[in-house]
């Protein structure tokens, strides 16, 4: 028997071997909103149990495609192409469904390529969004230095 600090039983729970114990429905819930703008439907299913070891996420591709995703410790796999199911039958397990990708981004990026495009689209609107911020804030500074120079002030050189 282990004893723990007092830190880290108020801080973070932890089960009898010392491992961290995981909120899978909370871990969930972020992992839908990080890429939700990204798919055309992603949801905690209702059907399937969650419990302190895994939770399962139907996940609707922009291409239309539906999986049933198991996200646990060990990552993210596809456990189906429906929507609430998981396949015991091996004859129903397609290629997908025996790799274990350690991201939901890897895996979307295997099962999805619209995923990709919608992803790069909207990290190159931010970029756009970063660098119109960065010009207008030079343009401002330009300004600034002008108005300085009309009242009087020496112009820098």
């Amino acid at each position: 028997m282990s004893i723990k600090s007092d830190v880290d039983s108020t801080t973070t729970p932890f089960d009898d071997n010392d491992d961290e114990i995981i909120n899978w429905e909370e871990e969930a819930a972020a992992i839908i909103r990080d890429v939700n703008p990204h798919v055309a439907l992603i949801e905690i299913s209702r059907q399937l149990p969650s419990n302190e070891s895994k939770v399962y996420l139907n996940v609707r591709t922009i291409e239309g495609q539906e999986y049933c995703v198991q996200v646990s410790s060990i990552g993210f796999r596809v456990v189906a192409n429906k929507f609430d199911e998981i396949n015991v039958n091996n004859n129903d397990v397609t290629e997908d469904e025996d790799e274990v990708y350690e991201t939901p981004y890897a895996l979307l990026d295997k099962i999805s390529p619209s995923y990709v495009e919608s992803f790069g689209n909207q990290l190159c609107k931010q970029l756009l969004s970063v660098q119109q911020m960065r010009t207008q804030f030079n343009e401002e500074d330009e300004e600034g230095v002008e108005e300085e120079d009309d009242i009087g002030c020496p112009k820098a050189s």
